[in-house]
């Protein structure tokens, strides 16, 4: 047994935080024990979440037109990809009629996310109506990402119905400034601050496979820690040709599994949501994301790239002997 991976664990279970150094220390001894980093990652999710998976999913309300730069982002009107940049609206009718999907196939809860820096007032206005509709007649908790906003539309949000946030900050503050040039790192910080005054829940988490290093992974996690983040998105690079990133090697699917099982240590209490990149980059391994410390999973589509449909991934959680939580 690897004893730095041991006694990290022990810190953890006892109700100790790990620190940076003790967060490199784990990352590289991950490396050497593969098997042991996985079995004490998923004796931490078992001891915060038991058999619990929480499923769930999410729909486009706004797609293509946005006019920032983000490296991986096959929307972005800055790179030639094939996904049609045309700014367009998701009809008021499919999204209702998704949220009732999701909602008739028990996954727990339901997003709309906005393509673009921020949606223009009478989309926020229209949108604040949509989600007061599905709170009340479809009654599944609905989340929403809708780019950088300030604390009073947060506020807004809240009193609509919405519960959570969804605002990822990618990739540490020293590395992101090598994935997105038209925004700062500390507006994608100001705007999570801005989501929990307002009293919403906050999923914050990244994308990995952008060329960082496992001190940007250290330091991500430690960020999202720092500010209280409840929930934390996991996403792992499906490039996309056309954009700066598009001839990226995939990571292969070990390496994804370490990266998560470092977050059950570095996190232990949050939710860890493997979201994009699931299907491409793991295949047959997908199921291993369990055993490495994740505690929820998107289901359906994602935003650009496919994903699994819900009844498979409910089948999947029955193999295993997980349940879906409430």
């Amino acid at each position: 047994m690897n004893q730095v991976i041991e006694s990290c664990a022990d810190s953890v279970l006892s109700g100790t935080q790990l620190n940076r150094r003790q967060g490199l220390a784990l990352a590289a001894a991950a490396k050497e024990d593969f098997e042991d980093m996985l079995y004490w990652a998923d004796r931490i999710r078992r001891h915060f979440f038991g058999d619990s998976v929480r499923l769930c999913s999410i729909v486009p309300g706004r797609l293509g037109g946005c006019g920032q730069d983000c490296a991986f982002c096959a929307q972005s009107l800055h790179y030639n990809t094939s996904v049609d940049k045309t700014p367009r609206l998701l009809s008021d009718e499919k999204i209702l009629s998704a949220a009732a999907e999701a909602r008739s196939s028990g996954v727990s809860s339901f997003g709309i996310v906005y393509s673009g820096r921020s949606p223009a007032p009478a989309e926020f206005e229209h949108l604040l109506g949509l989600v007061e509709q599905i709170r009340r007649n479809i009654g599944i908790p609905v989340c929403a990402a809708l780019g950088i906003l300030e604390e009073a539309q947060m506020r807004q949000l809240a009193s609509a119905g919405a519960v959570r946030y969804n605002h990822n900050l990618e990739t540490s503050r020293r590395y992101f400034p090598n994935i997105v040039k038209t925004h700062h790192y500390q507006e994608r910080v100001k705007t999570i601050q801005a989501a929990l005054k307002a009293g919403l829940r906050v999923c914050g988490g990244g994308i990995f496979g952008l060329g960082e290093t496992d001190e940007d992974r250290v330091e991500l996690a430690l960020e999202l820690r720092t500010l209280g983040v409840d929930t934390v998105p996991m996403n792992f690079l499906h490039p996309i040709p056309g954009t700066p990133l598009g001839s990226s090697p995939p990571l292969p699917p070990k390496e994804i599994l370490r990266i998560i099982a470092l977050y059950r240590f570095l996190l232990p209490e949050a939710d860890l949501k493997v979201a994009g990149g699931r299907v491409f980059n793991l295949r047959d391994m997908q199921s291993w994301i369990f055993r490495a410390g994740c505690s929820s999973i998107i289901s359906g589509n994602y935003l650009a790239t496919a994903g699994r449909s819900v009844p498979e991934d409910k089948q999947m959680l029955a193999d295993l002997g997980l349940r879906i939580a409430d």
